[in-house]
């Protein structure tokens, strides 16, 4: 697999004149599901045979789900790489000039990954809110979404399956933080500003261009308890923000893409879940739990009123499996039920002498081991 895809990415900011919001999440937006995770958009390649553009789409794919180490050797991943239409579901030709669209199998993919035994991260990925200033001779503003480099960040946030976010930069915005703010990297203001919107990740960007033209971005990016930082310059905004969004899709999948262990084996969980009371809140929650792991799908236990329970085997600990619920906003975590305790039987002396009986307080119910519970919103 080649090493950087930034020569297939260059040109494809002309396919994806979608608004910044149908891939930027809103102000109230819950999972930052990635619908089209598993489409690849190719550019016109030209004189390029349909194998080739099939087999460059499938690189693309493979670094969305499971990083860029993958061992091309091993006899599941061998097979894919041989034969990428045996995963392919769909393929569609944009323009007449070559370009192609490639719809992959999920199932297939997963499987594949699966039986190779590599750490995959599905469709529910963690928000990143950007917070971009773009400066010139006369100084600088927050980067306007519809900017040259607005477009290509949002192109090659789809491009690479990285769940990027705007801020509205509204009044709310301005009074909580500023450009200084974002060009210093100044992680407390930053954190502060982002409590409105639901996101993991934050980064501040600083964009400019030098007296050469060439575009440069600084950057920082805080994900958990991970900061990273980088510098990038190139003459052209499409490889800059390609570099810069393949840098943060490794390591949103170094934290949170879900190991599959050697022996096939995991922990087991029950998940109570209440809240659900129409079909498509059903679908999108067993939807979402889908993602938990690539070997083990979850199975429905029960269903009472609005409240589910579901079992899942997840091949980490109890940890990384409320960061991977977290991902889903929707998911609230909660308290195990109050449950009353019964009235135990009064002595006969109580009874005899007219003693009053002090009533019991209810008492939280202890939680079976590996239980969790979680509210739908």
């Amino acid at each position: 697999m080649p090493a950087t895809l930034t020569e297939l990415f260059m040109p494809l900011s002309r396919f994806f004149s979608i608004g910044f919001l149908s891939l930027c999440l809103p102000l109230a937006a819950h999972a930052a599901v990635l619908d089209s995770l598993y489409e690849v958009q190719l550019p016109p390649q030209a004189d390029a045979e349909q194998g080739a553009q099939l087999s460059s789409a499938l690189d693309v794919m493979l670094e969305r789900l499971a990083g860029n180490n993958l061992d091309a050797e091993a006899p599941a991943l061998a097979k894919v790489l041989a034969e990428p239409s045996s995963v392919t579901r769909q393929i569609s030709a944009l323009q007449d000039d070559g370009s192609m669209q490639v719809e992959f199998d999920p199932l297939l993919l997963r499987d594949a990954l699966s039986q190779a035994k590599v750490p995959v991260l599905g469709r529910n990925r963690p928000g990143v809110l950007v917070w971009a200033v773009q400066r010139d001779e006369l100084g600088g503003d927050f980067m306007a979404p519809g900017s040259e480099m607005g477009q290509a960040l949002r192109t090659a946030a789809r491009f690479r399956g990285v769940a990027l976010m705007q801020p509205l930069s509204d009044l709310e915005d301005r009074a909580n933080i500023s450009e200084d703010d974002v060009l210093k990297g100044d992680a407390e203001a930053l954190e502060a500003a982002s409590e409105r919107y639901a996101s993991e990740g934050i980064l501040a960007l600083d964009v400019y261009r030098d007296a050469g033209e060439d575009w440069q971005l600084a950057w920082t990016f805080w994900l958990n308890d991970r900061t990273l930082e980088g510098k990038e310059r190139n003459a052209d905004p499409a490889v800059l923000a390609d570099n810069l969004m393949r840098a943060l899709a490794l390591e949103v999948h170094s934290q949170y893409a879900v190991g599959a262990q050697a022996d096939g084996t995991a922990s087991g969980w029950t998940l109570h879940i209440s809240g659900i009371n129409r079909v498509g809140a059903f679908a999108d929650l067993q939807r979402s739990l889908q993602q938990l792991s690539s070997q083990h799908q979850p199975s429905l236990v029960s269903v009472s009123g609005d409240q589910v329970v579901f079992a899942i085997d997840f091949p980490g600990d109890q940890a990384q499996l409320e960061r991977m619920l977290m991902l889903d906003q929707r998911l609230i975590r909660v308290e195990a039920p109050v449950q009353p305790a019964s009235e135990p039987e009064a002595p006969a002396s109580s009874l005899e002498d007219g003693a009053a009986i002090e009533p019991e307080l209810p008492v939280q119910a202890a939680a079976p081991s590996n239980t969790l519970y979680y509210r739908w919103r």
